[in-house]
């Protein structure tokens, strides 16, 4: 076998094993840097750097497993931009859940795995608020619990059901509607209510007929106030001849003859 650096050879007892390579002592003893080589590969070797950030960091903030339902083989992303993503998804969606972050994988954490996140990070603050969170959507899930109409953050059980419609609020007083889950009609039976917002709700359907067209392409509710029939949807920027609904791009690109031949936009062709 060879000495790694001076490429002699060197015996079985006549040698050291530096960074996975061998080096004859003479030449260990010569030049010192082989072992700063050493030193600089294995401080390397304790960091890795994260795909979010792109900071090296120590090996300790990828070793954690989270979810044993991931189906990455190793973490890529360092605990603190984890942290950061399970923090802005529940901030930005108000949900219960999170997704891992980590490429190929995109698996739900169970809210479990959440709580785990947010207590390594000591972010008290955020899981009080999350695991509040929690406990307001299981509650909601029962069909006895309703809120307060009137804002006050206040919920109840209510035992009798729709049996005991009027519920008064055990904080600020007031009386919600528990079949409407709105404030109480007050002079009006639950039916008569109910005749008075379907009645509302028809109106509205027939007004939102005769005043609004959909857009062509997202299907969005447009309204037109004033103006020519050259339409710009708001949601999603297609335009369109309000008449006809022909695509206007089209219509400005070869003339009035893309018109529905039954618009009043309507142009024959000409050469």
């Amino acid at each position: 076998m060879q000495c790694g650096y001076c490429e002699s050879k060197i015996t079985s007892d006549n040698f050291a094993v530096i960074n996975k390579k061998r080096y004859c002592l003479s030449c260990l003893t010569k030049n010192p840097s082989l072992f700063a080589v050493d030193n600089q590969n294995a401080s390397s070797e304790s960091t890795k750097q994260c795909q979010v950030c792109f900071d090296e960091k120590s090996q300790e903030e990828f070793k954690k497993i989270y979810s044993h339902r991931c189906s990455h083989v190793e973490r890529r992303i360092c605990d603190s931009c984890l942290y950061q993503h399970v923090k802005q998804e529940f901030g930005k969606m108000c949900t219960d859940s999170a997704r891992c972050p980590e490429l190929n994988c995109r698996i739900n954490f169970s809210a479990k795995t959440i709580q785990r996140i947010l207590s390594d990070k000591n972010d008290k603050a955020l899981l009080e608020k999350y695991e509040r969170f929690i406990l307001h959507r299981q509650l909601e899930m029962m069909p006895e619990f309703i809120w307060c109409a009137h804002g006050c953050g206040m919920g109840q059980l209510n035992d009798g059901g729709d049996e005991n419609n009027i519920v008064r609020c055990a904080k600020c007083r007031q009386q919600t509607c528990f079949t409407h889950k709105s404030v109480w009609h007050t002079d009006m039976t639950c039916a008569e209510y109910d005749a008075v917002c379907n009645s509302e709700q028809r109106a509205s359907q027939s007004w939102i007929s005769q005043n609004c067209k959909k857009c062509p392409k997202c299907s969005a509710r447009i309204e037109k106030a004033s103006g020519c029939d050259h339409m710009t949807c708001g949601k999603c920027r297609y335009e369109f001849c309000w008449s006809c609904l022909a695509d206007y791009n089209a219509i400005r690109r070869d003339g009035n003859h893309r018109h529905d031949s039954g618009c009043k936009h309507y142009a024959p062709y000409s050469n």
